[in-house]
C-alpha cells in the first residue's frame, strides 16, 4: 500500500507538470502560479492528515520522512514540466525569441520552499534510522544519476546523423539539469520505500 502511494504521488506530480506545460496557455495565470500554491496546499492537507493520524492511530511520519514526500512531489512536478517544455519542437530557440518556462520553474521552486517551511518543526532531529535511510538514498541517487548520465552521453555520442539537430547547448544544459532532478526523484522514492519497509518490520515485531 505504501509503495502504491509513493508511485501514485510521483506519477500524479509528473503528469501535473506535463499538463501545466502542455496546456498552460489556457490558464488565466502562469502555470507556476498554479503549481506553487498546489504544493503548498498539498502540504497543508498532508499536515492535517498526519495530525489526525497521530490522534487516531498514534503514529505519524518522522520530520525527515515528511520532507521526503514534499521533495518527491516537487521534483517530479518540475521534471514533468521541464521535459514537456524541452520536448516541444522549437523550444531550443525560445531562449532568444520567447518564453522557455524558466520563470514557472522558479515559481515552483518558490512554492516548494514555502511548503518546506510549513513542514519544518522546531527541534527537528534525525535519529539513527533517519541517517541510515538517508545514506541508502544517497547511494540509490548516485547510481540513478550515473545511469541516466551514461544513457544521455551514449545518446549524444552514437545517435544517427540528424537525430540531434535540436540539441543546442541550451537544450543539452537543461536536459542535464532534468536528469539530476530525476535522479532525485528516484532517490526520494527509494528512501520512502525504505521507511515503509521499516514500518512493516516494526509492525511484525510488535505482533504476538
Amino acid at each position: 500500500m505504501d509503495i502504491a502511494r509513493i508511485a501514485l504521488l510521483a506519477a500524479v506530480s509528473l503528469l501535473l507538470g506535463v499538463a501545466l506545460a502542455a496546456w498552460g496557455e489556457l490558464l488565466p495565470v502562469r502555470p507556476g502560479f498554479v503549481a506553487g500554491p498546489a504544493l503548498v496546499g498539498a502540504v497543508l492537507l498532508a499536515r492535517a492528515y498526519w495530525a489526525r493520524r497521530r490522534r487516531v492511530v498514534g503514529d505519524e511520519p518522522s520530520p525527515a520522512e515528511r520532507r521526503l514526500w514534499l521533495h518527491l512531489a516537487g521534483n517530479a512536478l518540475i521534471v514533468g514540466f521541464v521535459v514537456r517544455v524541452l520536448a516541444e519542437p522549437g523550444s531550443e530557440v525560445h531562449r532568444s525569441t520567447g518564453d522557455t518556462g524558466g520563470l514557472d520553474s522558479w515559481l515552483m521552486v518558490a512554492g516548494a520552499a514555502v511548503a518546506w517551511w510549513l513542514l519544518r518543526e522546531p527541534g527537528d532531529r534525525h535519529d539513527e534510522r533517519d541517517r541510515d535511510i538517508a545514506a541508502f538514498g544517497d547511494r540509490v541517487g548516485y547510481w540513478a544519476l550515473v545511469t541516466l548520465l551514461l544513457g544521455f552521453l551514449l545518446t549524444l555520442g552514437f545517435a544517427p546523423p540528424g537525430h540531434l539537430d535540436r540539441f543546442t547547448h541550451w537544450l543539452i544544459a537543461n536536459a542535464l539539469l532534468v536528469l539530476i532532478i530525476a535522479a532525485g526523484v528516484v532517490q526520494y522514492a527509494a528512501q520512502l520505500a525504505r521507511y515503509a519497509r521499516e514500518r512493516r518490520l516494526d509492525h511484525q515485531d510488535e505482533t504476538p
